[in-house]
């Protein structure tokens, strides 16, 4: 398994975990299925900054498909909304998990310089 795959299936696997945990915050889980989403990273070279850069974007992008697709699905289930601020520590907490899983100082050290 070259080092961007596993990279992919680490984001991917610590964003769906993160979900898993924020979801039952929202509301009842229906389902046993987190979402996920899979980040591309076999174009980045993470000893250079900008890479860095463009992988914590790509990062928070998933994280806000997958919180988004989160909500509507509780929605879709209960239709009642998630509570207020949800979805911004939804967001929040799935890139510091993936950023966690990852294990990369300077991803780490760019996420915690990010406007969330």
């Amino acid at each position: 398994m070259t080092v961007s795959h596993k990279w992919v299936v680490s984001l991917a696997a610590a964003a769906a975990m993160s979900l898993l945990s924020l979801s039952a915050n929202a509301a009842e889980r229906v389902g046993d299925s987190a979402l996920s989403k899979t980040v591309k990273t076999w174009d980045l070279d993470l000893a250079k900054s900008d890479d860095v850069k463009a992988l914590n974007a790509r990062v928070r992008d998933a994280a806000r498909h997958v919180c988004t697709a989160e909500a509507r699905r509780h929605w879709s289930n209960t239709r009642r909304p998630v509570p207020l601020g949800w979805h911004e520590r939804c967001v929040n907490d799935a890139v510091e998990a993936a950023v966690r899983e990852v294990g990369n100082r300077r991803l780490a050290m760019d996420t915690t310089r990010a406007v969330f």
